[in-house]
């Protein structure tokens, strides 16, 4: 049967009643939510920034609220607006305090592999965990805050790219094999090549980037996330889908 999967990034909420650039970003989060049911998915991967500004533990407890409410498994990377000791307290995560939340997901038949760029870059452990967990399992997708490559947004490739990239690269292109990235963190939505790389930028339920503007530009779209589908002969799509 076909794997469905729902991609969900760059939530900044805030509490009940504030706005974020003149954004109900929370509405913009549960319009998202109440349209993503209606597709029925496996599981749900949320892809970091969950807060708007400071991480705040109060905020994670109410999205943990929404979350729970829709009745599927679902799995969080942090952004660099988290905090990876409240997501640990609020959502019952492995490991202690600030240490980088990664692991290994399998829905269905399918693995992915989850990495914690939050710190704004990824550090030597996890590069060595990946590389021992791609050696295991080569078919592995990869599930991040930050595109590990430029993705043609101007204004985020100069100002906030993933940081310290060579080794990470390396261990994700040295034996060839073709793998997908999904990623959020640029506030757009687009998919680029690279080598054997396709990565998928989800677009943001929250506010969105000029792609073009050399400078921040916020610009006015409805909020938006991913549909990836995997049908049983294993062909892939990826759908942005932006609300009405």
């Amino acid at each position: 049967m076909p794997l469905r999967i729902v991609q969900i990034t760059d939530l900044h909420l805030l509490p009940d009643g504030e706005e974020l650039m003149r954004l109900d970003v929370n509405g913009r989060l549960l319009r998202v939510l109440r349209h993503a049911r209606e597709y029925n998915p496996d599981a749900y991967f949320l892809t970091g920034d969950f807060c708007a500004t400071l991480p705040r533990q109060e905020i994670y407890h109410a999205m943990r609220q929404m979350l729970d409410g829709l009745g599927k498994p679902y799995y969080i990377t942090p952004g660099n607006h988290d905090d990876r000791a409240m997501l640990r307290n609020a959502f019952y995560l492995e490991g202690h305090g600030q240490e980088p939340i990664r692991g290994l997901v399998r829905v269905q038949d399918k693995n992915f592999l989850f990495l914690d760029t939050s710190r704004g870059f990824i550090d030597g452990e996890q590069v060595e965990w990946l590389e021992m967990a791609l050696r295991q399992f080569p078919a592995a997708e990869i599930v991040m805050h930050h595109p590990p490559i430029p993705m043609g947004v101007r204004f985020m490739d100069h100002a906030y790219p993933l940081r310290e990239t060579d080794q990470l690269l390396r261990v994700l292109t040295y034996d060839g094999h073709p793998r997908r990235v999904f990623c959020g963190h640029y506030h757009s939505g687009r998919t680029v090549a690279y080598r054997n790389l396709h990565v998928h930028l989800c677009p943001p339920t929250s506010f969105f980037i000029d792609p073009v503007a050399p400078e921040f530009q916020q610009i006015d779209l409805p909020p938006a996330y991913l549909q990836l589908e995997w049908n049983d002969h294993g062909a892939f799509q990826a759908a942005p889908i932006y609300l009405p």
